[in-house]
C-alpha cells in the first residue's frame, strides 16, 4: 500500500473511532467498505486498512465475508475493558495530585460545574462531552506521556459503552459529587484518594454495563424484527 494509502487509512479510521465515540456509530452497526470508499473519495484499499487497524483496537468485529461491524463486547471482556482502564485513570489521578497545575484544575472544576447542569435537565449529550472534557483535564494533569498514551488506547474500548451509562437513572448526579470529591483530593495533592475515588468511578461505571449491555441486545433485537 502507498504512503498516500496508508495517510488516508489513519485519517479514515480516526474518523470512524470519533463517530463511535460520539455514538453516531452504535455497537452492531455495519461499515461497508463500498459507501466508505464513496464517502471518503477514495479507493476500497484504504478503507480496508482503516477497518484493519479498527479492529485491532476492538473497536471493530470483522465478520469475514458478511463484513465489519461495530464490536459488541460480551459483559466479560467489557468489565475486563473497564477494570484495566480504572486502574491506569487511577494511575493519573495520582500523578495529577502531585502535578496537576492549578489553571488545568480551575479548567476541571468548569467543566464538572458544566457537568452538573447538565444533570439537571438530563442533557446526556452536552454532560458526556463535558465529562470526557473533564477526564482528559485530570489525565493531562498527570504529565505522564507514556500513561497518557496506554489511556488512549486502552479507553477507546470503553468510550461508547460509557455514554450509554451517563442514560441510567441517577448516574449524571453521582457522577457529579464523585468528580468534584477527585478534584478535592487532586487540590489538596491527596494521591492515594485520588487513586481511589478515580478507580471506584471508571469500576462503578463497568458494574453497571450489564444493564447497558441489555438495552442493547433489546434495540438490535427490535432492528432485526424491523
Amino acid at each position: 500500500m502507498s504512503s498516500t494509502d496508508t495517510r488516508k487509512a489513519k485519517l479514515i479510521a480516526t474518523e470512524i473511532e470519533a463517530r463511535i465515540i460520539k455514538r453516531e456509530l452504535k455497537p452492531g452497526d455495519r461499515l461497508l467498505e463500498r459507501l466508505l470508499a464513496e464517502e471518503f473519495g477514495v479507493s476500497r484499499t484504504p478503507v480496508r486498512e482503516a477497518i484493519r487497524q479498527l479492529v485491532e483496537t476492538r473497536l471493530v468485529t470483522d465478520n469475514g465475508r458478511r463484513g465489519a461491524v461495530v464490536a459488541h463486547l460480551s459483559i466479560s471482556e467489557l468489565l475486563d475493558a473497564f477494570l484495566v482502564v480504572a486502574e491506569l485513570e487511577g494511575l493519573a489521578a495520582r500523578q495529577a495530585a502531585k502535578r496537576m497545575r492549578d489553571e488545568q484544575i480551575v479548567k476541571a472544576f468548569d467543566a464538572n460545574a458544566l457537568c452538573q447542569k447538565a444533570a439537571v435537565i438530563k442533557d446526556t449529550e452536552t454532560f458526556n462531552a463535558m465529562n470526557m472534557v473533564f477526564h482528559n483535564l485530570v489525565i493531562e494533569g498527570s504529565h505522564n506521556t507514556m500513561l497518557q498514551g496506554q489511556l488512549n488506547t486502552a479507553r477507546t474500548i470503553t468510550f461508547p459503552y460509557r455514554h450509554y451509562v451517563s442514560s441510567l437513572p441517577g448516574y449524571m448526579t453521582q457522577s457529579v459529587d464523585e468528580h468534584d470529591a477527585l478534584l478535592r483530593a487532586i487540590s489538596n495533592s491527596d494521591s492515594e484518594s485520588a487513586f481511589q475515588l478515580m478507580r471506584d468511578h471508571v469500576r462503578l461505571q463497568g458494574e453497571q454495563i450489564e444493564d447497558v449491555i441489555h438495552h442493547l441486545e433489546r434495540r438490535n433485537s427490535r432492528t432485526l424484527e424491523s
